[in-house]
């Protein structure tokens, strides 16, 4: 059977773990799903279906050997449940990278200003789709250019913050 075809299915309860819903992936899934991504960080991305709703996520330790999803609030108040609902749960792991695409007015505010663009792509896969998100999520121009504005500004600081720390680094190493 291919792997990348793989799907694992399984009933489980939904908790609530402070104000986040999550269920608990089966030992035996979770043994299956991290000899499938050896290789692979702690954390598996995935993607399926809780109660044939799709959903995208990461496969987060759960401690004694087994994963932990979580729900994220539009699949539990989509289907009217919450904390001690049984749900079914069916996974895939998520082969491809989940890269955002940078939109173009980012980009180029970003090639504008090298350090800031050096500073964005030091980041995380995740935090810079975070952003790509947080940009793209303005309804007005003026909020856009705003926003891409401050993220510059964002990436420049965080640029100047690392030259310090390794400024000081060297300087405590002498």
């Amino acid at each position: 059977m291919d792997h990348s075809e793989t799907t694992y299915t399984f009933a489980a309860r939904i908790q609530k773990i402070w104000i986040m819903r999550c269920v608990d992936v089966p030992r035996d899934i979770s043994r299956a799903i991290r000899k499938e991504a050896a290789g692979k960080a702690l954390h598996v991305p995935v993607h399926g279906w809780i109660e044939g709703l799709a959903m995208q996520s990461t496969l987060v330790p759960a401690g004694g050997g087994r994963y932990r999803l979580h729900v994220h609030s539009r699949i539990w108040r989509k289907l009217r449940i919450d904390a001690g609902a049984a749900v079914e749960v069916a996974l895939q792991i998520e082969r491809d990278p989940r890269e955002a695409t940078v939109p173009p007015d980012l980009a180029a505010e970003l090639a504008g200003a090298p350090k800031a663009l050096a500073a964005f792509n030091g980041l995380t896969r995740a935090l810079r789709r975070q952003i790509v998100v947080y940009v793209d999520a303005a309804k007005q121009a003026r909020t856009r250019e705003k926003r891409l504005r401050l993220i510059v500004q964002r990436m420049l600081a965080r640029a100047a913050r690392k030259k310090e720390a390794a400024r000081k680094n060297r300087r405590s190493k002498r």
